[in-house]
């Protein structure tokens, strides 16, 4: 059955919405598991610092396989990887345990069935004009995940408890994304994939001396640390004095945000130039994370915050994966694609660990923002200066036999 691009696009974003649920629900999930178990911030934040590290090892190994065997397979073994994992975290009663199950088969299946593999697979659909929305539509996929599944996580967790949360998780992923990945995870290039034109890792070397891949590269691994208001959402507003509900609500309220900005720098790129764009979402979550750092005199001004703060995450990441594409071309897309993330989960492990630290040792997570903030800001400075103009980078030599017809 040939389906359209628009379905294509359409079939992949609830995919990913599902999918997405990998990392959302850990910010629901950290308080009650920090109860049951008594452990330290920093200890119960590990399961999550290995999560990021595997989304990242993940993203570059199923990367390089989707280029060379295409995105479906890969796609759909990530779902079966990750509803194991889930299966696993509810029935875990320690911390290898914990870090095993979702840190390891949850993190690792992000990288198969989540925003790089996907970003991939629908950019070969469109071309420049209407590529940066294409993405962003992709991107807007994770935020609505919050949106939609938080409160009925929230719910379970109150209800039963976050093991019933981890187990129902794992039935959404079999139940609906894996029909609907078999359906929408179609590669737009299947001709190349069965002529085998596959490319030698040694391939990508001359991308990463480019000047404008290194400047990316370093703002991708900001753009990481900074996810660590994602991971301790629910905790930095009881950190505020707020009950748990308004965390949960401040969950949505990010995933809605996140949505709208996906979309709106997504198709701003496409018409004033990314790295405008990109700089400007920099900027934006930099000015909103150091308003995180001040006193929050009531909920309202907290959502509009977290709104600044967080909101144009998937927009940064949207104009960043299309930018690699555009330079790399799609034959190297998705090896390159995962070793930015790679570098972007490095930043996502570390950068909750050192908030936690930060927090057990002041009780506070101020300092840290304040910090952060700054860097993204600093960043936003140094994107703004990569010229939009880059143009794609020479072929490389194929590692089958250039004799093939």
């Amino acid at each position: 059955m040939q389906l359209s691009r628009t379905s294509v696009l359409l079939l992949c974003s609830a995919v990913v919405m599902m999918t997405s649920t990998g990392m959302s629900s850990f910010s629901l999930l950290l308080p009650p598991i920090e109860a049951e178990f008594g452990w330290s911030r920093a200890m119960a934040t590990v399961p999550y610092m290995v999560a990021m590290i595997g989304w990242g090892a993940g993203a570059v190994l199923f990367g390089k396989l989707a280029d060379d065997f295409g995105a479906r397979p890969v796609v759909l073994g990530g779902i079966l990887l990750m509803a194991a994992g889930f299966l696993g975290m509810g029935l875990s009663q320690n911390l290898w345990q914990l870090s095993l199950s979702y840190g390891v088969m949850v993190g690792m299946a992000m990288g198969a069935c989540g925003l790089v593999i996907m970003s991939l697979l629908v950019s070969k659909y469109f071309d420049a004009g209407s590529r940066g929305l294409a993405v962003s539509i992709i991107q807007a996929a994770p935020p609505l995940s919050p949106l939609v599944f938080a409160p009925v996580l929230f719910f379970l967790i109150v209800a039963f408890d976050w093991r019933m949360a981890a187990l129902a998780t794992s039935a959404l992923l079999v139940a609906l994304a894996l029909p609907l990945a078999w359906l929408g995870a179609r590669d737009a290039d299947v001709t190349r994939i069965i002529r085998h034109d596959r490319l030698g890792w040694g391939a990508c070397l001359p991308y990463l001396r480019n000047p404008t891949m290194i400047l990316l590269f370093a703002a991708r691994f900001s753009c990481g640390v900074a996810f660590f208001q994602i991971a301790h959402l629910v905790a930095l507003s009881m950190s505020k004095g707020f009950e748990p509900a308004t965390g949960a609500k401040a969950v949505s309220v990010f995933g809605g945000a996140a949505v709208v900005s996906a979309l709106l720098f997504g198709w701003l790129s496409d018409r004033y130039g990314r790295a405008r764009m990109l700089g400007l979402t920099y900027f934006v979550r930099g000015v909103g994370t150091l308003l995180l750092a001040l006193d929050i005199p009531n909920e309202i001004f907290f959502y509009v915050v977290v709104a600044l703060a967080v909101g144009p995450t998937f927009g940064t990441v949207a104009i960043q994966n299309v930018m690699f594409y555009e330079i790399v071309g799609r034959r190297m897309a998705g090896v390159i694609l995962g070793l930015s993330f790679i570098i972007h989960q490095i930043a996502s492990a570390g950068g909750p660990m050192i908030a936690s630290i930060a927090f057990d040792l002041t009780g506070s997570y101020d300092g840290f923002m304040v910090v952060m903030g700054l860097i993204l800001v600093a960043s936003s400075i140094l994107i703004y200066s990569v010229r939009d103009s880059v143009t794609q980078m020479p072929e490389p030599v194929l590692a089958a036999s250039p004799s093939r017809p």
